[in-house]
C-alpha cells in the first residue's frame, strides 16, 4: 500500500510539475498577447473612424468650397456633372499606395511600426470600404431597405443642396459640423437616374415612397 500510495504521490507530484508551463502559458497570453492584441485593435478602430471625418473634409473643403484648382475637385466636378463617372480604379489604387507609404514612414517616426500599420490598416481599409459603396449607391440597389438612408443622404448631395449631406458612409459628421438635411424623398432629373432604380423608365414600387421625378410626386 506504501508502495501504492508512494506511486501515486509521485504522480501527483509529476502532475503538479506540468501545471507551471500551462499557467505560464496562460499568463503569457492574457497579460501580453491580449493587451496587445486590445491595443493594436482600438489603433485599427481608430483608423477607421479617422478616414470617416477624412472622407467628410476632403469631400466637402476640396471638392466645394476650395475655390481654384485641385485633382480632386476636378474628378469630383466630373462625378457630378457626368454623375455616373468614377476616376479609374488604377488611378486611385496608385494614390492610395503613395500616401500609405508615406504615412506609414512619417507615423513610424513618433510610434512603433506595428501600430503605425494598425491605424493604416483601417484607413485604408475604411477607405477601400468608401469606394465599394459609393459606387454601389450609383450603380446597384441597397442589399436591404435600411441602407437606403445613406442613400438619400448621398443624393440628395447630388440632386437638392450640394452645399450640404457630404458624408457617404456616415452622416455623422455633417451632423457635428451642421451640413446635415433631414430627407423624406429625393426628386431626382430623369436623365440622371441610377439604373437600379429603374424598371421600363418609371421608378420601382420599391423606392418610390424614397425617390421620385422632376414635377412628380
Amino acid at each position: 500500500m506504501a508502495g501504492i500510495g508512494g506511486n501515486l504521490n509521485y504522480g501527483d507530484q509529476f502532475s503538479n510539475e506540468k501545471k507551471p508551463a500551462t499557467n505560464t502559458f496562460t499568463i503569457f497570453i492574457h497579460q501580453i498577447i491580449k493587451p496587445v492584441f486590445d491595443m493594436l485593435l482600438l489603433i485599427f478602430t481608430f483608423g477607421v473612424i479617422f478616414w470617416t471625418l477624412t472622407e467628410y473634409l476632403l469631400h466637402r473643403f476640396l471638392g466645394h468650397v476650395h475655390k481654384g484648382k485641385n485633382f480632386f475637385k476636378a474628378e469630383h466636378g466630373l462625378h457630378h456633372s457626368r454623375f455616373n463617372y468614377f476616376a479609374p480604379v488604377y488611378i486611385k489604387a496608385a494614390g492610395a499606395l503613395f500616401f500609405f507609404i508615406v504615412l506609414f514612414v512619417l507615423i513610424s517616426v513618433l510610434v512603433p511600426k506595428i501600430m503605425a500599420l494598425a491605424f493604416l490598416i483601417g484607413f485604408f481599409g475604411m477607405a477601400g470600404l468608401y469606394e465599394l459603396t459609393h459606387f454601389r449607391f450609383h450603380s446597384t440597389q441597397p442589399l436591404a431597405m435600411p441602407f437606403i438612408i445613406l442613400r438619400k443622404h448621398h443624393f440628395y448631395h447630388h440632386f437638392h443642396d450640394p452645399k450640404t449631406n457630404f458624408g457617404v458612409t456616415t452622416r455623422f459628421w455633417d451632423r457635428v459640423f451642421g451640413t446635415f438635411t433631414a430627407v423624406e424623398k429625393v426628386t431626382v432629373p430623369q436623365k440622371m437616374a441610377m439604373p437600379w432604380l429603374l424598371e421600363e423608365d418609371e421608378i420601382k414600387d420599391a423606392f418610390s415612397p424614397h425617390f421620385c421625378f422632376a414635377g412628380k410626386r
